[in-house]
């Protein structure tokens, strides 16, 4: 894969950075909602639990797409030969040194290589894996006195958590928790998007455009989660459009290799 990106480990770039960037901006928004909590007013045990469910669909359903989309992303570009530097080093941290890690990581400011750009991807996929499965946990745990160890299916993923010891409710901590949580997600949309940017610079400017084309237009039906939603939901035509778009897509790629 030396000088060439396979358009397949871009596509799962891409698509990452469509699925970790609006999360983001909904933790921002459930950051700014949960500043207005306070435990003395009337209600507020059911305004807690309304931002906890708000965080508990950010993580399942949209933090878990963009963790396995990175995951994919560098699977793929072993498979592929692609030089990986790996900080294996990440892999045996705890959570909370993990994060500390990731902020005082110092990678170049302009990466121009596949390797320097895998890199930005691990870097994300670790900051994304830390946020989801620690950061928001514990912010809810603090927030609702629950800890969601096994998150089911609900309208609020909270009515059947596991049996665990009830917490006390303390803000300060959620708030700390989340505020910790949104700034590892800055931190993998802007890893993200830096990568996206490098590996495109290695591949055909048609083959990027197209592939831009189709991420924009079916983003969200590629996650993985909104994908078995909407197999399960979705009318026939819905399916056929999105099927149909991405056999487009492959014929584009076909005949652009076939001109070179």
């Amino acid at each position: 894969m030396a000088g060439q990106v396979s358009w397949t480990v871009l596509m799962q770039a891409m698509q990452a950075k469509k699925s970790l960037r609006p999360q983001r901006d909904r933790l921002l928004q459930l950051r700014r909602q949960m500043e207005q909590l306070s435990p003395g007013d009337d209600g507020h045990a059911d305004r807690n639990m309304e931002v906890a469910s708000g965080l508990f669909k950010v993580c399942y359903s949209g933090l878990g797409a963009g963790s396995r989309l990175l995951a994919s992303c560098i699977e793929l570009a072993a498979e592929d030969g692609a030089r990986l530097a790996i900080n294996r080093a990440f892999a045996a941290m705890p959570d909370e040194q993990l994060h500390d890690a990731l902020l005082a990581q110092r990678l170049p400011a302009r990466p121009t290589s596949q390797t320097e750009a895998f890199s930005r991807v691990e870097a994300a996929f670790n900051a994304v894996k830390v946020t989801e499965e620690h950061h928001i946990p514990r912010c809810i745990e603090h927030l609702v006195g629950q800890r969601p160890v096994y998150m089911v299916h609900g309208k609020n993923g909270l009515e059947n958590p596991a049996p665990v010891a009830a917490a006390p409710v303390d803000l300060d901590k959620a708030r700390d928790y989340l505020d910790r949580a949104c700034t590892l997600a800055d931190l993998a949309v802007k890893h993200v998007d830096l990568a996206v940017v490098v590996l495109s610079s290695f591949m055909d400017p048609k083959v990027v455009a197209n592939l831009s084309e189709v991420t924009d237009k079916r983003a969200s039906i590629l996650q993985v989660p909104a994908l078995l939603t909407r197999f399960a939901t979705a009318r026939s035509d819905c399916l056929h459009q999105t099927i149909h778009s991405l056999c487009s897509f492959h014929r584009r790629v076909d005949l652009i290799h076939q001109t070179e």
